[in-house]
């Protein structure tokens, strides 16, 4: 990302290649696993420094992210290519949902960005506490939609919040420039906006209306109902137009990614998957708990 002048220093980006994690154990999301075609991370650390309120109004109009390094990044996510992890595990979350596990910015080459997030100062803790204050009717969305498998939202939570959150430009407190910015409010406009990309891209209605539903839960790791990745992946492609990633733990469904850009700030668009799959046969079962 191009340096701008002193009057638009808020922004530092440090670039340093490691070795990306270990995929995830089936149960754990502590771990994010959407990176598994590229090994390569990314260093991202956005510092705060003294600088005039920014304006929309400098912003051009309708710029698609990763298509420009001369712009201001609150006009334009600087990770401006993000995926939406959504999750089935039947033990967890409505019976006729798909769950969030995060919506997780990268770089524009589709690299991994740093564990420990881009912004230290904004590393805040008790997310779930923060959001129960600004936003409850979001805070109970996010316990309906975006529920531990841990039984701990408030550690999920702050966990997607500084390994991500932090990282998405456009929330930077000087973006909010001249309507004024209250304390901690970018992290209910982080969650809020993710909540909003689910029930928009609605995967369980998307594969019900193209026939994949869930079946009946088989015992074992092989279970024999199962369906086809092609089947799977064609039936999201006709409802929205692009494929999706889809994981699988064996041939269990696990989870399914979405990718997108941005148009603005904040208009996301789905674009054709960065990374792989790991499904051959899909078994998606039916979950154990009550429907919404």
């Amino acid at each position: 990302m191009q340096l701008f002048a002193s009057t638009y220093s808020s922004f530092v980006l440090a670039v340093l290649a490691t070795a990306s994690p270990a995929l995830a154990s089936p149960a754990q999301h502590v771990f994010d696993i959407h990176h598994a075609h590229n090994s390569t991370t990314t260093t991202t650390t956005m510092t705060t420094t003294t600088t005039p309120l920014f304006s929309p109004d400098t912003c051009p109009i309708d710029t698609i992210s990763c298509t420009r390094t001369d712009i201001d990044p609150c006009c334009s996510p600087q990770n401006g290519l993000l995926v939406l992890a959504l999750q089935w595990d039947t033990r967890w979350g409505p019976s006729n949902a798909f769950t969030v596990h995060g919506l997780w910015p990268d770089t524009c080459e589709g690299k991994q960005l740093p564990n420990q997030g881009c912004d230290p100062q904004r590393s805040y803790t008790n997310i779930s506490g923060i959001i129960q204050t600004s936003d409850p009717l979001l805070h109970a969305d996010m316990t309906t939609y975006w529920p531990s498998n841990k039984g701990d939202n408030d550690w999920f939570w702050t966990h997607e919040w500084v390994k991500h959150g932090t990282c998405v430009s456009t929330l930077h407190p000087r973006c909010y420039g001249s309507e004024g910015y209250v304390p901690r409010q970018e992290v209910a406009d982080y969650f809020r906006k993710i909540l909003e990309l689910r029930e928009k891209y609605d995967l369980f209605k998307a594969l019900a209306k193209n026939g994949v539903v869930p079946t009946e839960p088989e015992a074992g790791r092989r279970p024999k109902n199962t369906y086809s990745l092609k089947q799977f992946k064609q039936a999201i492609k006709n409802e929205w137009g692009v494929e999706p990633n889809v994981r699988c733990i064996g041939r269990r469904l696990q989870e399914v990614f979405l990718w997108f850009k941005v148009r603005g700030p904040d208009n996301y668009y789905l674009v054709e998957p960065y990374g792989r799959d790991s499904c051959g046969a899909i078994s998606y079962q039916r979950k154990s708990t009550a429907a919404v």
